[in-house]
């Protein structure tokens, strides 16, 4: 009996170093991506990528909690706090979250040493691991694939584009320009000029080749299909849309915009000398527009279910479900990482 006892001694402490090492294999080996994969919709990211849904679940910045990071259902049940992370900008893939670090958070959450408060991170969706991709300031990223594109801040150099992998290597400066990294389609980023012109143009991820794609004067292009829609500089920045081989281009909205998002075939967007001002939902089959909230908006986010906005002065969320014309607050509840 002895020796049985012993030998199943022997096996269990086999067992859990055997245990040990792998749970700590798996959490130092990076799951990769198929090359197509890209980490939030263009219209999302375009209002700071506050909420983004994958595999049925909605992750999104808390606005009751700093903005920390939640999760919930599509239909608003089972809050659920993820990290004590401030964030903006979420995008995901089956296994990571992928995020820029806000530093507007309760200060009591850093204990006494205030490090990487704007660095862009990734977080293990499964067990809520932490990687630091770039401890630097880091701004407006998007997931490509296996590459994190984003603007990063330089004291002395300003804001240039930068590219990393997901594992955190192969980070490099790709343009010294701030050049916006939001509206990627695969492997394909599509931008407004900063330096010379307004234009569109493209950016290979891979090759890191720059071609022409439109002299439009645009701001936010957001490609859908073969069409791209975009800020029109030269019409008071009302929205329009043409094909993106060239063509004859149509205006969708009746007043500018200061932002909007795209979603299936309803157009969102936040006017500028409106009448009234606010937040109107458009039509792209019939051209109708409703005016849902009246104000001034920003960060128009759209999930399976709901659409999100945020008071530009309050900074207070509200919500519509899609298709309706009822207009609430998004009051989601406070939690902490030990209940």
């Amino acid at each position: 009996m002895k020796i049985v006892r012993r030998v199943l001694i022997v096996v269990a402490f086999v067992a859990f170093v055997g245990g040990a090492g792998y749970y700590k294999y798996i959490n130092t080996v990076t799951h990769f991506n198929e090359t197509n994969v890209n980490g939030n919709t263009i219209g999302n990211l375009y209002g700071n990528g506050l909420f983004c849904e994958i595999d049925g679940v909605v992750y999104f910045a808390n606005p009751n909690d700093y903005h920390r990071i939640y999760s919930m259902n599509p239909d608003e049940t089972n809050v659920q706090i993820v990290a004590n992370d401030s964030v903006y900008f979420i995008n995901a893939d089956p296994y990571y979250l992928y995020y820029c670090r806000q530093a507007n958070r309760d200060n009591s959450q850093f204990g006494f040493l205030n490090v990487n408060l704007n660095s862009l991170c990734r977080m293990t969706r499964k067990n809520k691991k932490v990687m630091i991709l770039d401890d630097a300031d880091s701004t407006t990223c998007a997931l490509a694939g296996n590459t994190i594109l984003y603007q990063r801040h330089d004291e002395t150099a300003g804001i240039s584009l930068y590219s990393v992998k997901i594992d955190g290597t192969e980070g490099q400066e790709v343009n010294k320009s701030a050049i916006d990294p939001r509206c990627l389609v695969g492997d394909k980023l599509y931008f407004a000029g900063v330096v010379g012109d307004h234009n569109l143009h493209t950016l290979n991820i891979v090759s890191k080749d720059i071609g022409f794609a439109s002299n439009e004067n645009l701001w936010m292009p957001t490609i859908v299909g073969s069409d791209v829609y975009f800020m029109d500089l030269d019409h008071k920045e009302r929205v329009y849309k043409m094909p993106l081989g060239g063509g004859e281009k149509v205006g969708i909205t009746t007043y500018g915009t200061s932002g909007y998002n795209i979603d299936g075939n309803y157009l969102y967007y936040q006017s500028i000398k409106g009448n009234p001002d606010g937040l109107y939902r458009v039509d792209l089959t019939t051209g109708s527009e409703v005016l849902l909230a009246e104000g001034e908006f920003n960060s128009i986010n759209v999930t399976s279910r709901y659409v999100y906005f945020a008071d530009y002065f309050s900074g207070s969320t509200f919500h519509v479900l899609k298709g309706s014309d009822q207009v609430g607050i998004f009051n989601p509840p406070i939690q902490s990482l030990d209940e």
